[in-house]
C-alpha cells in the first residue's frame, strides 16, 4: 500500500469569489441561520456552485477521475448534496434522507428541486429513499440496490456522507467501504466566530482517506499467502478485489497481473505467462519507487530471470533438433515438481518428476536415434540394440514382472527407460533403474492415477527422486551447470509482506 508522506501534505484549493458573491458572504455572516439559509439558496448558492464544480477533489490521486453516479447522505444541511452533485454532475444521483429532511423546504422550494436546480442535475435524475430511525439496515439495502441497479464499477459511484446526521453518515461510509466504493466529503477552509461556524464560499471538494491505505496491508498478506502457496487463482481474485476498493490500485493491479502470469506458467501456457509477466514488469519498473511496493525490489531480479525462461521455453518445437534444446522444458517441470513439494502437494510434485523423466527419454530417443514415442522405427535399431542388456534393463525396472518380448507399440516410460539405458547407458544408466521404478510406482499410487485407495507419496522418497531425476537430466550435453542455470531462471518469487 502507498504509505503517507512525511512532507507537509497540499492546502486544499478554494474557489476564488467575485466581489458579488463576497458582499453576500458578507451579509451571509451577520444573519441567524434560517435566514442564512435561505440568503444561501437564493442568492449565493447559484454562482457558487459553478465555481465549486471547477475544484479539484482534494486528496485524491493523479487521475481520479468523477463518478457516474452519486449517493448523498440529506440532513438538514442540504447544501453540501447540492455542491457534491454540481461537483460531479452525475448520470444517476441517489438521496437517502429522512421524512423530515425530504420533506423540508427552502423559501418555499422543496429540497430535492433545490438540489436539482443549484447542481445542475436534472430532477428526473435524482432517486430519493426514505430511511427510519435507525436506518443502517435501509442505507445498506439502497446502496446495495443502486450497485445493482446501474450495474457500474464500485470506483465509478462515489458516497457522500457530509449532510446526514451521525449515525446516517456513518452507515453510508461503511456501505461505500464494503462496496469499494469511493467516500468524498464536502468541507470547509473557513470557519467563523467562537462557536467556528463553517463560512459559506469556503467549501472544497474532498476524498476521505481510504482505511485500506493502511489496513490493506492485511489483505496483502491474505494475498502473498496465497501466491507463495502456488494458489494462483485465489490470489488474483484477491487482488482484483482489493484492486476495485483503492483509491490508488496500481499495486494491486499488478499483484493480480504476477498472479494471471504466474498461474498461466503453472499450467503450461507459457505464451500468456510470458505476456503477463512482461506487463508486471514494467508496471514494476514504473510504479514500484513511487509507490513504495516494498515486496517489488525482492521481485524485480526473480522476475527478470523468469521472462528469460519463458522466452526460451515460448520457442521450444514440438520436436527438439537435439536434447539440448528441450532442456529449458525439462528444467521447468523438475523447478515445478520441487515448489509444489514445498508446498505441500506431493501427488502433484510427483506426476511432474515423472513427466520430467519422460520427456527426457522421449527426447534422446528422438535426438540421437530418431524414434517417434507415438510411431516409433524399431527396425532401424536391430544392429545397435544389445539384447542381454536390455532384458537386463528390463528386470531392473519391472523386477520379477518382466518378460522378454520384441520391441513394438509406442514409447513409454518403461520401455522407453529400459531402450535408452540399453542404447546410451550415457544417457540413463543401469543404476538409474531402480529409482526410475520408485518414482513410476510411487505415481501409479497416488490419488491421480490407479487403485481405488490413494497412497500419497511421503516427502523423503520425493526428495531422492527429485534428486537423483535432476542429476539424469543434467547429463545434457555433459554440463550440469546449464540445468542449474535453467532451475534457477524457472524459480518462482516468493512475496513477503512487511513486518
Amino acid at each position: 500500500m502507498t504509505t503517507t508522506s512525511r512532507s507537509a501534505p497540499p492546502q486544499p484549493v478554494t474557489a476564488q469569489l467575485d466581489e458579488r458573491l463576497l458582499a453576500i458572504r458578507q451579509r451571509w455572516l451577520s444573519l441567524p441561520r434560517g435566514q442564512q439559509d435561505e440568503l444561501y439558496a437564493t442568492q449565493f448558492a447559484d454562482g457558487f456552485a459553478r465555481l465549486f464544480a471547477e475544484l479539484p477533489l482534494h486528496a485524491a490521486p493523479p487521475d481520479f477521475g468523477r463518478p457516474r453516479a452519486l449517493v448523498s447522505v440529506l440532513g438538514f444541511s442540504w447544501q453540501p448534496v447540492a455542491l457534491m452533485a454540481a461537483w460531479a454532475h452525475p448520470e444517476q444521483m441517489l438521496v437517502i434522507g429522512t421524512k423530515e429532511s425530504l420533506a423540508r423546504e427552502v423559501a418555499g422550494e422543496g429540497v430535492l428541486s433545490l438540489i436539482s436546480r443549484i447542481s445542475g442535475v436534472a430532477r428526473d435524475t435524482i432517486r430519493d429513499i426514505r430511511v427510519g430511525d435507525p436506518g443502517e439496515t435501509d442505507i445498506y439495502r439502497a446502496v446495495r440496490d443502486l450497485l445493482r441497479r446501474v450495474d457500474l464499477p464500485s470506483r465509478q459511484i462515489f458516497v457522500d456522507p457530509t449532510g446526514g446526521k451521525k449515525s446516517m453518515s456513518s452507515s453510508a461510509s461503511l456501505a461505500a467501504f464494503i462496496a469499494g466504493a469511493p467516500l468524498v466529503y464536502v468541507d470547509y477552509a473557513g470557519y467563523h466566530g467562537p462557536h467556528r461556524i463553517p463560512v459559506a464560499g469556503t467549501e472544497y471538494p474532498r476524498l476521505l482517506a481510504n482505511p485500506l491505505d493502511v489496513l490493506g496491508d492485511l489483505e496483502l498478506r491474505d494475498i502473498f499467502a496465497a501466491f507463495n502457496r502456488s494458489d494462483f487463482v485465489e490470489a488474483g481474485h484477491l487482488a482484483e478485489r482489493l484492486s476495485t476498493r483503492l483509491y490508488e490500485p496500481r499495486e494491486a493491479e499488478c499483484l493480480a497481473l504476477l498472479a494471471a502470469g504466474y498461474g498461466a506458467w503453472d499450467r503450461f501456457d507459457f505464451q500468456r505467462a510470458r505476456e503477463a509477466l512482461g506487463t508486471a514488469r514494467y508496471q514494476v519498473d514504473r510504479f514500484a519507487a513511487r509507490g513504495d511496493w516494498s515486496w517489488a525490489s525482492a521481485m524485480r531480479d526473480v522476475l527478470e530471470d523468469n521472462i528469460g525462461a519463458l522466452d526460451a521455453l515460448v520457442k521450444i518445437q514440438v520436436r527438439p533438433d537435439s536434447v539440448e534444446e528441450g532442456r529449458a522444458l525439462l528444467g521447468w517441470y523438475l523447478s515445478a515438481a520441487r515448489r509444489l513439494l514445498g508446498v505441500e502437494k506431493p501427488s502433484l510434485a510427483v506426476l511432474l518428476t515423472y513427466a520430467a523423466v519422460e520427456r527426457y527419454i522421449d527426447l534422446c530417443l528422438w535426438a540421437d536415434f530418431g524414434l517417434d514415442d507415438e510411431n516409433p522405427d524399431y527396425a532401424s535399431l536391430h544392429e545397435e540394440l544389445d539384447r542381454a542388456r536390455y532384458d537386463e534393463a528390463g528386470r531392473r525396472l519391472f523386477g520379477s514382472r518382466y518378460k522378454a518380448r520384441e520391441l513394438e507399440g509406442p514409447l513409454m516410460f518403461g520401455n522407453g527407460a529400459q531402450l535408452l539405458a540399453t542404447l546410451r547407458p550415457d544417457r540413463l544408466g543401469i543404476g538409474d533403474l531402480g529409482v526410475l521404478a520408485g518414482i513410476s510406482n510411487a505415481r501409479n499410487k497416488c490419488e491421480y492415477e490407479h487403485g481405488i485407495l490413494p497412497k500419497i507419496p511421503s516427502s523423503d522418497n520425493l526428495c531422492r527422486f527429485l534428486d537423483r531425476a535432476t542429476d539424469i537430466v543434467g547429463r545434457v550435453g555433459g554440463d550440469a551447470g546449464k540445468l542449474d542455470e535453467v532451475l534457477s531462471a524457472c524459480r518462482f518469487p516468493r512475496l513477503t509482506a512487511r513486518s
